[in-house]
């Protein structure tokens, strides 16, 4: 019973992102279609470079679904009637990002699925791709709950950005060669071994970084909790 409200409030998420969901299943659709009728010298190198777009399209979303979850039911007071059924704001806050990572997960899935038809006929390891798209979902829902951490004391687009921002130093100074800087948030540690992948090498992604993924999401959906708890939710945040 203590875990229903926040598969209740998820599923409502989930129904309610139906529409941005439809548009990022029709990329990938139009990625199975451009595998049907690429150039052969050319399709395997073509599709694996969309495969690393979508890869990074999907982290975007994260980031938007975080920033513009609370502000969406802030708006339409939606927020004090769920929270007035008794269900706390820990749960609140819990079902939103369990929305999140299903609908992600929906999107992360679909692209499995089709990485595993096209990739793989072009010879791409199957046991790699799949765990580059759990690694993939996990650094969507570790950008997602950073983002809804932040909105809950900022507004949207300022959430938005320091997400960012926050997310992106960490992967600048592990492009310039810090080995310690991909484990914090590490959303690039995530990211480099899928981005990097092609036909020719093999790679292996660390199962300690998404695990570290998982952990700092949990502590981030904590921390969350926390300050929403003592929001004043009487006067939405402009």
């Amino acid at each position: 019973m203590i875990l229903r409200p926040v598969f209740l409030i998820a599923t409502n998420f989930a129904r309610e992102q139906r529409w941005p969901l439809f548009f990022l299943l029709l990329w990938v659709l139009g990625w199975a279609t451009f595998g049907v009728f690429a150039d052969p010298r050319s399709g395997p190198d073509d599709a694996l470079m969309i495969f690393r777009q979508l890869a990074v399209y999907s982290v975007t979303f994260g980031v938007f679904f975080g920033s513009s979850a609370i502000q969406a039911d802030q708006r339409s007071r939606r927020i004090l009637a769920v929270l007035s059924k008794g269900i706390s704001r820990r749960q609140y806050i819990s079902g939103l990002l369990l929305g999140i990572a299903l609908v992600l997960g929906v999107f992360c899935l679909c692209m499995g699925f089709t990485a595993s038809w096209l990739l793989g006929h072009f010879g791409f390891s199957e046991g790699a791709m799949w765990f580059g798209i759990l690694a993939l979902w996990t650094a969507c829902l570790l950008t997602a709950s950073l983002t809804l951490l932040l909105s809950t004391f900022m507004p949207p687009l300022f959430a938005a950005i320091g997400a960012g921002t926050v997310a992106g130093i960490p992967a600048l100074l592990a492009l310039r060669g810090d080995a310690i800087s991909k484990y914090v948030i590490p959303v690039h540690g995530l990211l480099e071994p899928l981005i990097r992948a092609d036909f020719t090498h093999s790679w292996h992604a660390s199962f300690g970084t998404v695990l570290l993924g998982w952990l700092e999401t949990a502590v981030f959906w904590l921390i969350a909790s926390w300050i929403f708890s003592r929001r004043d939710l009487s006067v939405a945040v402009e």
